[in-house]
């Protein structure tokens, strides 16, 4: 191709559509996320800041995090963590330990529970019996884990104040969307069940189909079963 043209444009790092898209994060106006676990890589994510001292940074997955935790803590930037990662499934986890939250809320990082992949989204609604693992943790001899208040936090303010938006989300305050959840127990134990649910301030129905085909059929009366059954 022409000097300075890729002869597969889809080749180039860097096309004209990824440079513009990214001045906004450079600029600060728009928060960066970046997945990283291992310790060396997440030293040099921070160094970022000092070609691009404008960066908002945000840390997701952070496996290794407790090893370099000072520096993280020292730079200010948040991390939304895998919670309860403590087996090197990966070159990038070989230090992963189940305190690794707790280890780097002590050093002061602004530290949350989050999702980090596909595997991890489909068990996004785990997210409250992970945090009450956290809380377990602080009875076990040599672990660190989190108090109830910060579990909480990790899973409601905390993820809110990092992505930027707790303006609307993440806590219970005049102005904020009104996404309200009441459970019949504590909610970050596993046995404990919502009892209501509101979205935007609405009342949200519990039931579903499920439960309604379990109601019908509990006690089947004479004439009240599908016609399949007549034959």
């Amino acid at each position: 191709g022409q000097r300075g043209v890729p002869a597969h444009p889809h080749d180039a790092l860097l096309n004209r559509q990824d440079a513009a898209a990214l001045v906004p994060v450079v600029n600060g106006e728009m928060r960066l996320l970046v997945h990283v676990e291992r310790a060396a890589d997440i030293l040099n994510v921070l160094k970022l800041r000092e070609e691009f001292p404008a960066l908002k940074l945000v840390l997701a997955g952070v496996s290794e995090g407790w090893l370099v935790a000072n520096q993280i803590a020292a730079a200010g930037v948040p991390v939304i963590a895998s919670a309860l990662n403590d087996l090197p499934s990966e070159f990038e986890k070989t230090a992963a330990t189940q305190s690794n939250i707790g280890r780097m809320k002590r050093a002061g990082v602004t530290v949350s529970i989050g999702m980090i992949n596909d595997n991890d989204a489909h068990r996004l609604h785990y997210s409250p019996q992970y945090a009450g693992n956290l809380v377990a943790l602080q009875r076990v001899p040599g672990a660190s884990g989190l108090t109830w208040d910060q579990a909480f936090a990790a899973i409601s303010s905390g993820p809110a104040q990092a992505l930027g938006i707790d303006a609307m989300l993440g806590s219970l305050k005049p102005g904020r969307a009104g996404d309200v959840v009441i459970w019949d127990g504590d909610p970050l134990e596993l046995s404990s069940a919502p009892v209501s649910v509101m979205i935007d301030g609405v009342q949200q129905p519990l039931d579903n189909r499920q439960a309604r085909l379990r109601d019908r059929y509990r006690t089947p009366q004479e004439g009240a079963l599908p016609k399949a059954y007549d034959r």
